[in-house]
């Protein structure tokens, strides 16, 4: 847009033109979910800031003096709310822990934006940053990419431009720092000396660590060999991307007045039904969030929904409540007989024991044949390409690509997400997975066959990334990622027969029984102990395993993303505990949040318990 133009579009909108101030709030949106995303991190109120910035904008707008000053104008004002909202958490004393998303914004980055190598480290880095020096990146890092001036840094800061940049140079030093605790920390095996440095180390990126670690690198050879950052940081963002808005905030950004503070907690507590709401309150050109989940449909052997026989009514909570004295459970031979690989059961679900591999009487080294170019799994009785595919593909490129491949005689196909997650493995990182059997794959994000659900555009597709083992349903459609293809001998159409009985729910394809309930609110550690002391049935009970409790996950449904008959009162946005210790950060746990199946580890403090117990396996 010519200056000219730009100025009376500007003119317009401080006039109050509508359309004006639309087009206006389109344009610098991405910025300021940008600069206020990266300020903010791991927050989950990024895009209540946002909103809260946008309606700052628009009606503040009358009093911008100088048109040619809108965007550091604009800036300022972010910047404002950002500390504002900072200022409000730390009168209320009460830390932000649980996100309302699957990621936080450096996470949102390193995935919408596909960053790799030292590009994924900076935003890595960012996380151990003190709030003065996150502000100061979110600005400079668009300084960097070339989306703002230095003297917009300098406005939004406050200052000159002269102490802006003594500023930037000090959070500088403080992100290099960073991402040598970001590489230090990835090295495996990790140094032993740094594995002592860290045995009180909660997991959480901070300051405080980030100087131990940091004290640690500059005394050790070792770590200074293997633990190196090569790439200046600036070098690294010129021309990075901005990480897209979500639609959601599209849609609510653009709200004017007092509608758009009605809307904030809506948006939040009811992503579906806010599509309504969000048209009848939009200015000309917003987008509405249009989300359409399959329903649960009527329990039939011909229905997609999982069958369920023998329903007995639920118990309530207190007769489900741990026993203070688990000496009297006795361990209840199993209920049925498992069916094992080949059970009929379409491909998105496990139709193999579990836990893998031990309850199979498999020890690991075992688990995987190699010949040539596949590699079966005696598990599962899938068989899958040995190499990765060369290269990244869309998704439909990528369904292409496995379906016309001619290794070993074809047959292949793009795994689903179940069957993807089954070669996960979470005791390592960088890459998560079996080494021998799968040589030379990269810690990045591998695409599944799984659409996601809701079907608003653009479309997205589950990926699993193979740094770590997390597994998101973020990824568009159009974006290129890692392929490996899947064959098996079999398949078929059915769901998981689940059959209920009392307060447990028995899945004979697994092998594994459920506690129907879910317990209250607690901490990983008290997850634990509610499983190992629960009075159900006459069972031993555990916590399960991340790759277990992800067999449950029906990824046609979202909100919650399991079957409502077989677990009602599933928690529709909340985290479930696993027993399984998040590799890259072993003092933190990984947990899967039933909105939509995804999983993590950062952040997450509270949650819910579901326990398992496991069948004999025949």
């Amino acid at each position: 847009m010519r200056k000219d133009d730009a100025r009376r579009r500007i003119e317009a909108a401080r006039r109050g033109d509508r359309r004006a101030q639309d087009d206006l709030a389109r344009a610098y949106l991405p910025l300021v979910y940008n600069v206020v995303g990266r300020a903010l991190g791991g927050s989950p109120d990024v895009e209540d800031v946002v909103q809260e910035t946008m309606l700052r904008v628009v009606r503040d707008l009358p009093g911008l003096r100088d048109p040619d000053s809108l965007r550091a104008w604009i800036l300022t004002i972010a910047m404002r709310q950002v500390s504002e909202y900072r200022s409000q958490v730390s009168r209320a004393g009460e830390p932000i822990t649980v996100p309302d998303t699957g990621a936080d914004f450096e996470e949102l980055a390193i995935l919408r934006l596909r960053l790799s190598g030292e590009r994924r480290q900076v935003a890595e880095a960012a996380r151990w940053l003190d709030d003065e020096d996150r502000t100061v990146l979110a600005l400079w890092w668009q300084e960097a990419a070339g989306e703002i001036g230095r003297a917009d840094t300098a406005a939004a800061l406050g200052t000159t431009a002269a102490y802006a940049a003594v500023r930037v140079q000090r959070m500088r030093g403080q992100l290099d720092r960073s991402r040598l605790a970001v590489a230090a920390l990835e090295v495996r095996p990790r140094c032993s000396a740094l594995a002592e440095v860290l045995v009180r180390w909660d997991g959480r990126p901070s300051p405080l660590w980030r100087k131990r670690i940091d004290r640690h690198v500059r005394d050790c050879r070792d770590c200074q060999r293997d633990a190196h950052v090569g790439v200046d940081v600036e070098r690294l963002l010129v021309g990075c991307a901005l990480v897209p808005v979500p639609a959601t905030l599209t849609a609510v950004a653009l709200v004017k007045g007092s509608a758009g503070a009605r809307l904030r907690h809506s948006l939040r507590s009811h992503p579906v039904a806010v599509s309504a709401a969000a048209v009848a309150v939009l200015v000309a050109g917003g987008a509405a969030y249009a989300a359409t989940p399959r329903p649960e449909q009527p329990i039939a052997v011909a229905s997609a929904a999982p069958v369920v026989e023998s329903v007995s009514p639920l118990p309530s909570r207190s007769s489900v409540a741990p026993s203070p004295s688990a000496s009297s459970k006795a361990v209840v031979p199993a209920v049925t007989k498992q069916a094992g690989c080949g059970a009929g059961l379409a491909n998105r679900w496990a139709s193999w024991p579990m836990p893998n591999p031990k309850a199979a009487g498999l020890p690991n080294p075992a688990r995987y044949a190699e010949a040539g170019s596949v590699t079966r799994d005696r598990v599962t009785c899938l068989e899958w390409q040995r190499a990765a595919a060369p290269g990244t593909y869309t998704f439909s490129a990528a369904k292409s690509y496995c379906a016309g491949l001619g290794l070993d005689g074809g047959g292949w196909h793009l795994p689903t997400r179940i069957e993807l997650t089954s070669i996960v493995d979470s005791g390592r990182s960088g890459p998560a997975i079996d080494t021998t059997a799968f040589p030379g794959t990269p810690a990045q994000f591998f695409w599944t066959s799984t659409a996601w659900a809701v079907t608003k555009t653009p479309l997205r597709a589950w990926i699993i990334n193979f740094y770590e083992g997390l597994a998101s349903n973020g990824a568009y459609q159009d974006g290129a990622f890692r392929v490996r293809c899947v064959r098996s001998d079999g398949g078929g159409s059915g769901s998981p027969a689940y059959r209920v009985s009392g307060g447990t729910v028995t899945d004979p394809a697994t092998g594994l029984v459920w506690q129907r309930a879910t317990s209250a609110v607690m901490s990983a550690g008290a997850a634990t102990s509610y499983c190992k002391s629960l009075d159900l049935g006459g069972r031993a009970w555990r916590l399960p395993s991340l790759t277990e409790v992800s067999s449950t996950v029906d990824d046609t449904r979202v909100a919650p993303a399991v079957s409502a008959v077989a677990f009602p009162g599933t928690v529709k946005k909340g985290w479930y505990w696993t027993s399984t210790t998040a590799a890259p950060e072993p003092g933190q746990r990984w947990a899967l949040n039933y909105e939509d199946g995804y999983t993590n580890y950062r952040k997450i403090t509270e949650g819910y318990a579901r326990c398992v117990s496991s069948s004999s396996v025949s």
